[in-house]
C-alpha cells in the first residue's frame, strides 16, 4: 500500500512535467497558430472563449462519469488520452484548405479543452488521498517547481524554433504534434497511479445536472468564495485573450520576447508555489487567497502605465507572485474544507466557475475589442482598464469572507 502510494506520487510528478511541456506548447502558441491560419480578432476571442465554455458544461457531468465508472483513475486516464488525440488532430490544421483550417483547429481545441477539464477534478480527488493535510502545500509547491522548469523549457525551445521557421505554417503543426506526444506520455504515467479499492473517495450519489447552481447546506461560504473567484477571473479574461495580439501586433515584439512575456508569469506561478505552499500549510487556503485578491488587480493596473519590454517583464514577474498565491490557494481549498466523497463534486464546481468566468470574460472582451477597434488604434488598453476595475470589485467581494 505505502509503496503504491509512493509510486503514485512519483508518477504524478512525471505526469505533471509532461503536462507542463504540453501546456507550454499548446497554450502559448494556440493564438499564434490561429493567426497564421488566418483568424480574425473575433475568431481569436472565440478560440479563447468557446472551448472553455464547453469545458464548463463538461464539468456538470464529471461527477456522473466518476459515479458511473466507480473510478477516478479511469476517468482521468481516458480524458488525458483523448486530449492527446485532440492535439494530434489540431496539429494537422496546417494541411486543411485555408477556408476551413481555422474552424478545424477550433473544433479540436474545443475537444482538447473539454477532455482536459474532465480530467482535472477526479485527478485532484486522487491526489488528495495520497497526501497528508499538513504537507499538501509543500508537495504541490515542489511539484510545481518542476512543472515550471518543464513549461518554460518547452516554450522557450518552441520560440527559438519559430523565430527561424515561424513564417512556415508547418512549424506550428510540428509544435502541436510535440504537445500531443507529451500528453500521451502523461497518459502513460497515469496508469501507475493507485486508487483505493475501498472507494471512499467516490461520490455516494450523483447530485444532478444542475449541481453547479446548488450549494445546499454543505459549507455555504463556498458560494461567496466561488462568486468572488468568478468575478476575479471573468474580469481578468476580458483582457487576457488579447495580450498575444497586443504583444505581437501592437508592440511588434518577436517570438522570443513574446514567449518571455507570456511565460515568465506562469513560470513563477509554479516556481514560487513551494513558498506559498509553506505559508498555506501554516495559515490555510483563505489566508493565501486574500493575498492573491489584493495583488492581482495591481498587475493589470501596472500594464497600463508603460510599453517598454523590460518594464513589462518586471510587471509579469510581479504577476507570477500574485497569481502564484491564487493557484496554491484555489488548488487546496477543497481539500481543506470538504470531505473526500464530496471533493469531486466541489472540484468540478470550482472548475465550472473558473471555466465559465473565462468564457464570459473572453466573450465580453471580444465584443468590446471589435467595437473599439473601429475608433482606436490600440483598443487593448481600454479593455485592460475595464478588466482592472472588475478585479478591484472582486477584491471588495472577497475581503468580507471569514475563515471557518
Amino acid at each position: 500500500m505505502i509503496q503504491k502510494v509512493r509510486l503514485s506520487v512519483r508518477s504524478s510528478i512525471k505526469d505533471g512535467m509532461c503536462w507542463a511541456a504540453m501546456f507550454g506548447l499548446a497554450e502559448n502558441y494556440a493564438v499564434p497558430f490561429a493567426i497564421n491560419l488566418g483568424a480574425s480578432s473575433f475568431v481569436i476571442g472565440v478560440l479563447r472563449s468557446l472551448p472553455v465554455f464547453i469545458s464548463s458544461i463538461v464539468q456538470i457531468f464529471t461527477e456522473l462519469f466518476v459515479y458511473y465508472f466507480n473510478s477516478c483513475k479511469k476517468v482521468v486516464f481516458w480524458s488525458v488520452f483523448l486530449q492527446a488525440f485532440s492535439l494530434l488532430f489540431a496539429s494537422i490544421s496546417a494541411f486543411i484548405p485555408t477556408k476551413y483550417a481555422v474552424w478545424f483547429f477550433l473544433l479540436f481545441m474545443i475537444s482538447y479543452s473539454s477532455f482536459g477539464a474532465l480530467s482535472s477534478a477526479p485527478w485532484f480527488t486522487l491526489m488528495g488521498e495520497y497526501l497528508p493535510s499538513n504537507s499538501r502545500g509543500r508537495f504541490f509547491g515542489f511539484r510545481n517547481r518542476l512543472i515550471a522548469i518543464s513549461f518554460f523549457s518547452a516554450g522557450f525551445i518552441a520560440s527559438v524554433f519559430l523565430n527561424y521557421y515561424g513564417k512556415n505554417i508547418m512549424a506550428f503543426s510540428i509544435i502541436f504534434l510535440c504537445a500531443a506526444i507529451f500528453r500521451f506520455a502523461s497518459a502513460h504515467y497515469i496508469t501507475f497511479m493507485y486508487e483505493s479499492h475501498k472507494k471512499f473517495h467516490i461520490p455516494k450519489t450523483f447530485s444532478g445536472l444542475f449541481l453547479p447552481f446548488s450549494f445546499k447546506e454543505e459549507n455555504k461560504q463556498f458560494r461567496a468564495i466561488f462568486m468572488a473567484i468568478f468575478l476575479l477571473l471573468s474580469s481578468t479574461y476580458i483582457a487576457a485573450p488579447y495580450f498575444s495580439i497586443y504583444i505581437l501586433k501592437d508592440l511588434k515584439f518577436d517570438y522570443v520576447r513574446y514567449l518571455i512575456l507570456s511565460s515568465i508569469g506562469q513560470f513563477l506561478i509554479w516556481f514560487l508555489a513551494k513558498n506559498w505552499g509553506e505559508i498555506l500549510d501554516r495559515r490555510g487556503s483563505l489566508f493565501v487567497l486574500k493575498y492573491a485578491f489584493i495583488l492581482i488587480p495591481v498587475v493589470s493596473l501596472l500594464w497600463l502605465l508603460n510599453r517598454n519590454f523590460y518594464y513589462l517583464l518586471a510587471v509579469e514577474i510581479f504577476s507570477g507572485i500574485a497569481w502564484g498565491a491564487y493557484a496554491v490557494g484555489s488548488t487546496t481549498i477543497v481539500y481543506e474544507y470538504i470531505e473526500p466523497s464530496l471533493r469531486t463534486r466541489y472540484n468540478s464546481l470550482l472548475i465550472f466557475f473558473t471555466s465559465s468566468a473565462q468564457f464570459f470574460g473572453s466573450l465580453i472582451g471580444g465584443i468590446l475589442y471589435d467595437y473599439l477597434e473601429q475608433f482606436y488604434s490600440h483598443p487593448f488598453i481600454f479593455i485592460l482598464g475595464i478588466s482592472t476595475l472588475g478585479r478591484f470589485l472582486a477584491l471588495y467581494r472577497f475581503k468580507n469572507i471569514q475563515d471557518k
